[in-house]
């Protein structure tokens, strides 16, 4: 019998990427998607059935996994989780907190791209629009936010930041707090920190004031797809 592969806040531990064929019935942000949201398996085939791949936080990018636009149902084991049609969570969205035999019934067979837990107060609403992660390559502990964050160090978060996705805006990214030292400014999309010399370095973020943050000198980045 091959390996069920695993993910976890986004990056594969299983090195195989064998598939396996579970029983019908299988059974993020001041916090870190992965930790106590319980884990889900999206499945090829509709009734659970056919190539498996379990997952226990956020995938940006189910292409990465050879996974992208191909699965048909899925198992909840606990969580709510939101599942999306492209990459980086973007696109049509639907919210699921219970098993789903077949995906086609929301018009989601063979049309899901990306995939993470989500707090059950904002599964009622939009996502996030920020999310940075302690790791590179939006895994590890992941921190989201819409609003200012004059001091990360009040969230536990401070220099803690090695990527980032942005679904909304643009924002103005500072290596001190309460916006202070040097800042970059970085619009829709995703990327590691490191080539904008950010990584482990941001102290505070807010949205980005065109009016009056212009007037400063600031690189601008934008990862959009």
């Amino acid at each position: 019998m091959s390996k069920l592969n695993r993910i976890r806040n986004g990056a594969i531990v299983a090195a195989s990427l064998a598939a396996l064929s579970l029983p019908a019935q299988a059974d993020r942000g001041r916090n870190s998607y992965g930790n106590g949201y319980g884990g889900a398996v999206v499945h090829a085939d509709a009734g659970y059935r056919g190539s498996a791949l379990q997952v226990d936080g956020a995938v940006p990018d189910f292409a990465r996994v050879r996974f992208n636009d191909r699965i048909s149902s899925i198992s909840i084991h606990s969580g709510v989780w939101e599942v999306c049609t492209d990459a980086n969570f973007r696109g049509k969205c639907a919210t699921i907190d219970t098993s789903i035999s077949r995906l086609g019934d929301l018009r989601l067979n063979d049309n899901i791209s990306s995939i993470r837990p989500v707090r059950r107060e904002r599964a009622r609403g939009r996502a996030a629009d920020v999310v940075m992660f302690s790791r590179e390559d939006l895994r590890g502990e992941a921190f989201e936010l819409d609003g200012d964050m004059a001091n990360l160090s009040d969230y536990r978060f401070n220099d803690k930041a090695s990527s980032i996705l942005v679904t909304r805006g643009t924002w103005l990214a500072c290596e001190h707090a309460n916006y202070r030292g040097r800042c970059e400014v970085i619009s829709r999309g995703s990327g590691d920190l490191r080539p904008i010399g950010l990584n482990n370095n941001i102290s505070s973020i807010r949205r980005y004031d065109q009016r009056h943050d212009a007037r400063r000198d600031h690189s601008r980045y934008d990862w959009r797809h």
